[in-house]
């Protein structure tokens, strides 16, 4: 009970903001750490088989913000790219990356449910949280050592979270004009739309936020904007690829 509360406690913390203080605790960023990050995320991203234009998109923008992290070069990203296209080829070794990754880098609970929270707002990105993607990130919960009922708590929060987030976006995605959500002058074409979504993805998630250090209102900002972006992105790309 006691590590069940401890769990609830430190997911909502973690869920809601992840504040500054969290991520200066793990300021001590490295390459390795950056190699095991990157390879589960190729895993969880190909899980069900593909990965869409936003998962492309945002995991272009994390190479990006890990190289900034441990202050590395192109060379590193280059590294780090390579890692994602090995390591999206086997998802079946996922259980094994994810206790390496703990041991090697000898990950506290903290740490370890913290590292949870960020690959679960990964899987979301696409406004579906499937099977496969379930599964994947149950082994990683596993082989970081989370307690069974800790991460069945985990996920049921976040698919909460998010199917609410989702019957208000069905209700009222015709409020606001996709064009002025995306700051773009109407007519624009889709590659434009492309473009400039994938910039203000980069400027407002959540993850790339907490990477940076940015302090729980303007995550809390940042997440707000994110799902307006989405559905505006969304709006829009329906609209332009008939």
């Amino acid at each position: 009970m006691f590590y069940f509360i401890l769990a609830l406690i430190i997911f909502y913390f973690l869920a809601k903001s992840t504040s500054k203080k969290t991520y200066k605790k793990t300021t001590k960023f490295s390459l390795l750490e950056a190699k095991f990050i990157v390879s589960l995320l190729a895993k969880i991203a190909k899980s069900d088989g593909r990965v869409n234009e936003k998962e492309a998109s945002l995991l272009s923008q994390i190479l990006d913000d890990l190289v900034y992290k441990f202050d590395g070069n192109n060379d590193d990203r280059e590294i780090l790219k390579a890692v994602y296209n090995k390591e999206k080829e086997n998802i079946n070794n996922v259980y094994e990356v994810a206790f390496r990754y703990k041991k090697e880098l000898n990950l506290s609970f903290l740490d370890a449910v913290n590292r949870i929270v960020f690959f679960l707002n990964m899987a979301f990105i696409d406004g579906d949280f499937s099977h496969e993607e379930k599964q994947i990130i149950s082994k990683i919960c596993d082989g970081f050592g989370l307690p069974p009922h800790i991460k069945e708590e985990i996920f049921a929060k976040f698919q909460n979270t998010y199917q609410n987030h989702s019957q208000k976006t069905y209700q009222n995605q015709n409020i606001k004009d996709p064009y002025e959500v995306l700051d773009l002058q109407k007519g624009a074409s889709f590659d434009e739309v492309k473009k400039q979504y994938r910039n203000l993805v980069r400027k407002y998630h959540p993850d790339i936020l907490m990477v940076k250090g940015a302090d729980e209102e303007i995550i809390n900002a940042g997440t707000k904007k994110l799902k307006e972006i989405n559905e505006a992105y969304e709006i829009l790309q329906k609209e332009l690829k008939r």
